[in-house]
């Protein structure tokens, strides 16, 4: 069983309550809590300076400051603010609310606390950071990636590539050296780029001859492998090897081969070097996703060095080749490679969406619990006090319980907005007919309202629920900003090469041509929420549903006349 570790920093005058603390948390054997103490908000905040902890139990009175105090202080101070979890004698709701919005992760009240609810607190704040620190290394990764591609496209200059890689990766691992090491034909070879943290030696340029490597050859590199080594001094390493690190004050290290993809005079892919990450201040427990976005990073380096040396092959052979012939060549390189990276990027991208699914689901739980309790007070509070409150305080309350039920729409459908294109919806064949009949019914609209159905509609193999939706929120929108009880709403389609153009036809009030694109825009209403209860979402939702199937959606109309929504499918 694993046993993760977190440093905890206890900030309590009261020996009692630290020794309460300290008894919880070491009787759970999942997980290895470190407990740093401090009697006051002076003595935390000094020793803040001196570590991170993961978290913080923070009593609310201290003898120099109270909890609030206490975090704006340290906000003033460090940019990055552990997870806090405010701890008082007595339960005070005003107080609650002012330290959650400070940035409390959770508030406890001293007599109330037992073993489970501590540890059950503990363990729920530092999942939700851990989620949001995931989150937010994977856009780095992401971000670092993509702006190395990008110089990849842009630049034919390899050195200029290969420096900037290095100085990003050495920020993102925060690592003390990052350097490429090439490859000459006997398997010695120079440091071409590095970059290297001040008061360790520099590496660049220098010839490095390691014996043992050569004479034991580079098959692990050459078969695509990743070595990471935590400790030169734990790992089995050859003497020599050691030695040689040695002299680069090198304690631990990351290694990923540069490989380039054969070309069609060669059989295997050709080992050109090595982007390596050194750890010199001391050993380093190097984690899985360091190591990936090495890995990663070395093939987007990979793709670089073959581009170079292709331009070069490309300029050799101009005298003897038609233009046509080197373009081909070219493509048939870029397409080979794009696939390789294709595969990869879409792995990663199904684990990322997997993950952002779980930090949504836990993100939007969160969001709603508070809301549920505040929509339960309100009508509560409007049910016992009917009759006993002037009708001013009676509407504040039905507003506040209309803002609360907007705000769950929101919630609910930022949810349904970041799913589009990303899960999968099953296909089957359906008359669109019957969809839209399906459609009506789930609304279902309101007795003056006449809505005509063609007699053409096709039959279609898709994602049949997704083209419901479609029809459901511009079906329902048509109603909804209809100016009058009674009106009608026609569906339209037209038969194209490759796509069917349907389209949802209204005698409604219409939309000035000037709003046309800012109603496909998130949270964008042209009317009043309080007067049409709205999230502005539905539109963007369908936008993203149409653009994720490859066809387009747009509206006509004009003030008076009506609109007009024109969406096409893939037949």
């Amino acid at each position: 069983m694993t046993v993760r570790e977190y440093t905890i920093l206890i900030v309590d005058d009261s020996s009692e309550d630290r020794e309460v603390y300290r008894r919880y948390l070491s009787k759970e054997i999942t997980v290895n809590y470190k407990i740093i103490e401090a009697e006051s908000g002076e003595e935390g905040l000094e020793k803040l300076a001196l570590i991170q902890p993961d978290l913080i139990l923070l009593d609310y009175l201290l003898p120099d400051c109270n909890g609030l105090e206490f975090i704006k202080e340290l906000q003033a101070q460090v940019n990055l603010i552990p997870a806090i979890i405010m701890l008082t004698g007595q339960g005070n709701e005003t107080v609650a609310v002012e330290v959650m919005k400070q940035g409390a992760k959770d508030y406890l009240i001293k007599g109330q606390l037992t073993l489970e609810t501590l540890n059950t607190s503990i363990k729920n704040v530092l999942q939700q950071n851990y989620l949001q620190s995931l989150l937010h290394k994977s856009l780095q990764q992401q971000q670092l990636i993509a702006e190395t591609a990008l110089r990849i496209r842009k630049s034919s200059d390899l050195s200029e590539i290969l420096d900037t890689a290095v100085k990003e990766v050495r920020l993102l691992l925060n690592c003390d050296r990052v350097v490429i090491y090439r490859f000459a034909a006997d398997l010695s070879g120079d440091i071409v780029a590095e970059a290297v943290t001040l008061g360790w030696t520099k590496a660049w340029g220098q010839n490095i001859v390691d014996t043992c490597f050569q004479a034991k050859g580079a098959a692990r590199y050459e078969q695509g492998q990743t070595l990471a080594i935590n400790d030169i001094y734990q790992d089995a390493l050859s003497s020599c090897h050691t030695e040689l690190l040695e002299e680069f004050q090198v304690k631990a290290y990351i290694v990923c081969p540069l490989l380039l993809s054969p070309t069609s005079s060669e059989k295997y892919s050709q080992l050109w070097g090595l982007l390596i990450a050194h750890q010199c201040s001391n050993p380093r427990r190097w984690k899985t996703d360091e190591i990936e976005l090495l890995d990663k990073l070395s093939v987007q380096l990979a793709i670089a060095i073959q581009q170079a040396e292709l331009l070069d092959n490309l300029k050799s052979e101009l005298n003897a080749r038609t233009w046509a012939e080197n373009s081909l060549k070219a493509k048939a390189i870029e397409l080979e490679w794009s696939n390789r990276e294709l595969l990869k990027i879409t792995a990663l991208l199904k684990t990322r969406n997997q993950e952002l699914d779980r930090f949504a689901y836990v993100t939007s739980h969160d969001l709603k619990a508070p809301l549920r309790a505040i929509a339960n007070l309100a009508a509560w509070l409007s049910e016992d006090l009917e009759g006993q409150i002037p009708e001013e305080n009676q509407q504040q309350l039905q507003l506040m319980q209309s803002r609360v039920k907007r705000m769950d729409g929101l919630i609910q459908g930022l949810l349904e907005y970041s799913r589009v294109g990303r899960k999968d919806t099953p296909t089957k064949t359906v008359e669109v007919k019957d969809l839209i009949n399906e459609a009506i019914d789930s609304l279902p609209p309101p007795p003056g309202f006449e809505i005509v159905i063609p007699p053409n509609l096709p039959r279609l193999t898709t994602e049949a629920l997704l083209l419901q939706q479609v029809f459901i929120n511009l079906i329902s929108n048509a109603i909804k900003y209809h100016p009058q009880q009674q009106g009608k709403i026609t569906i339209l389609v037209e038969e194209q090469a490759e796509f069917y153009q349907f389209a949802v036809q209204d005698d409604g009030l219409g939309i000035d041509p000037q709003y046309h694109e800012r109603i496909f825009t998130i949270f964008q209403t042209l009317q009043a929420r309080d007067s049409i209860e709205s999230t502005g979402i539905g539109l963007s939702i369908v936008k993203k549903i149409v653009e994720t199937q490859g066809g387009n959606i747009w509206v006509k109309s004009k003030l008076g006349q009506g609109a007009t929504f024109y969406f096409t499918w893939h037949k």
